[in-house]
């Protein structure tokens, strides 16, 4: 759901404003049934997800009617006909996944590399619809979905789940979209149970938390946006600028996507796992991908790292980097995410066999004193990766990559030429918004340092989110941008 849209919230208040408004008065009279609020959820989820993309609500109905029952037969069943049945359901999932998301990614970068002409006239004879874009949420409900599967399969998990809790576990309409990817121990049991639960503190939880995610998005995302050029290619000032922008924006514009889902399932009483923990503090690479994204993380290595490895512990840093390549792969059909989701394996690999000798040769006292470097280093080598990360054409990312590495291509020049790219209007916008963001990113560190219980404790504080909401009222974007996860 594009929080930042306003048909979600008019949607919304359509549907809420007359079924809380009967649901007071049933309650009043004592005529309303506890179970009536599961069905109300389940209504509210579907149509926001159909206001969304109708083609889409069509294909995920269909998904997940097929995967009620199929999981249903598979919990009758014990031993290898219950796994049968789950291998049939991950492939049938993934199939769908792989045919609207990398159909035409495998036809003209794969296919058409080694068959010529096919690139060109493969559309021509495909009996199936071919989908330009990706439906919203389909990498993330998919995922969530192969989870639940998997986890059914355990023996604790054998008793059969009401269909409408099924379609609220996978449906919830805060994070469908764009996660974070539910785990069925963590969210079925709130979903199983689940009452509207308008208490004081969920409100106050969950309005500090859209304040804060608001503010990630329309104020800082939505503003560095309009000053990520993909086109240049000569300049290497330009090129990192750029490349640092693009961290930046894509960090806020998730983060701030997920708070907004966690603030809103807060406020209905659902507690969601937080799928962010001020990242940009990391003083490796291990420690930023503990931060990052993290249910997508835990995900693969649950249902693809410790799968494929299995008792081959010694062939565990092969399968780490296939991991990461495969993740790469997830966010995108192109090459450009195969190489990013390489680039942070070969990092993590690089870390394993070189850092730790490393640290015992400083020894951990002196370690320490070096916590800045190692912290500029990752922070560095992420917002390297983001190059790979943003740009799809690769023969432009190699020009930048060439550009980058030219020693001499750091000249005054073009450094002159950078300083002198932005009008007096647009660098002040620019500048105050860079000041926003690193005033952000220095209360995360502040929490970290002073080893806060939590990262985001101090932007969640009462005050922050009022000046955080009153900043967001003053300077939010006028043109809101896409979510970027969405595109994935």
């Amino acid at each position: 759901m594009n929080f930042s849209d306003f048909s979600f919230w008019w949607i919304l208040l359509l549907y809420a404003i007359p079924f809380f408004a009967i649901r007071y008065v049933g309650k009043s009279l004592k005529l309303w049934r506890d179970e009536l609020d599961t069905i109300g959820l389940a209504v509210m989820s579907l149509m926001l997800f159909l206001n969304a993309s109708r083609s889409s609500f069509a294909i995920f109905i269909v998904e997940i009617v097929f995967n009620y029952f199929m999981v249903r037969l598979m919990l009758r069943r014990r031993g290898n006909g219950a796994k049968l049945i789950a291998a049939i359901v991950i492939i049938t999932d993934i199939a769908i996944l792989a045919y609207l998301k990398y159909l035409t990614f495998f036809a003209e970068d794969v296919v058409g590399i080694v068959v010529p002409g096919f690139k060109n006239n493969w559309e021509q004879g495909f009996p199936l619809p071919i989908f330009q874009q990706i439906p919203p949420g389909v990498s993330f409900y998919t995922f969530q979905m192969v989870a639940f599967v998997v986890d059914s399969l355990r023996p604790k998990y054998k008793k059969p789940i009401a269909f409408l809790d099924y379609i609220n576990f996978i449906a919830f309409f805060p994070q469908i979209v764009a996660g974070p990817i539910e785990r069925r121990a963590d969210l079925l049991p709130q979903i199983q149970s689940f009452r509207f639960k308008f208490t004081a503190e969920n409100f106050e939880l969950g309005l500090r938390w859209l304040s804060l995610g608001f503010f990630m998005k329309l104020v800082l995302a939505d503003n560095i946006a309009p000053y990520i050029n993909l086109q240049e290619t000569a300049n290497p000032w330009i090129v990192w600028f750029f490349a640092y922008l693009f961290t930046l924006r894509i960090y806020f514009d998730f983060a701030g996507y997920s708070f907004m889902a966690l603030g809103v399932a807060r406020i209905l009483g659902v507690k969601l796992t937080v799928n962010f923990l001020a990242p940009y503090t990391s003083v490796s690479i291990q420690e930023f991908w503990r931060r990052w994204h993290i249910t997508l993380n835990n995900w693969f290595r649950d249902y693809v790292f410790l799968p494929l490895m299995g008792s081959k512990k010694q062939l565990a840093a092969f399968f780490l980097f296939i991991t990461f390549t495969l993740s790469g792969f997830w966010h995108g059909a192109a090459w450009n995410f195969i190489i990013w989701g390489a680039y942070h394996g070969a990092l993590l690999l690089l870390l394993r066999y070189t850092g730790r000798p490393f640290q015992r040769w400083m020894g951990a006292g002196k370690v320490s004193r070096f916590q800045f470097i190692s912290w500029a280093l990752t922070f560095g080598s992420v917002t390297l990766g983001c190059l790979f990360f943003m740009d799809t054409n690769i023969l432009r990312l190699l020009a930048k990559l060439r550009t980058i590495v030219t020693p001499w291509a750091y000249s005054l020049s073009n450094l002159g030429e950078f300083l002198s790219s932005y009008s007096l209007n647009e660098g002040t916008v620019l500048i105050v918004t860079l000041l926003l963001a690193n005033a952000v990113l220095f209360m995360e560190h502040l929490a970290v340092w002073q080893k806060r219980k939590f990262e985001y404790e101090l932007l969640l504080l009462p005050w922050v989110s009022r000046v955080l909401l009153g900043l967001t009222i003053l300077f939010a974007a006028n043109q809101p941008s896409e979510f970027i996860y969405f595109e994935f």
